[in-house]
């Protein structure tokens, strides 16, 4: 997928190219995900907590977006895969 906006900067930058391994859906600790909010898309780094995920930028100017788990919101958040590689042209 191609990365679109600067929250994950400056290790993920506007416009690289990331591989997503779709097999790779269990959380590890410090690594980063694809996401999928409603219909949306996020490149963050995922944190599993008791009755909540928590999505977290590179970029400090974004802060941490939590997503309650519990309920009606079981199913907001999918885990679509690990980035596992990324590149930029020029």
């Amino acid at each position: 997928m191609y990365v679109s906006g600067d929250s994950m900067e400056p290790e993920i930058k506007d416009g690289d190219l990331v591989l997503i391994d779709q097999a790779q859906t269990d959380l590890l600790p410090d690594k980063i995900y694809a996401t999928g909010v409603e219909d949306m898309v996020f490149l963050k780094r995922v944190f599993a907590v008791p009755g909540k995920v928590i999505l977290k930028s590179i970029n400090p100017d974004y802060p941490p977006f939590e997503i309650d788990t519990r309920g009606d919101m079981a199913d907001a958040v999918r885990i679509l895969g690990r980035a596992v590689w990324w590149c930029r042209e020029g």
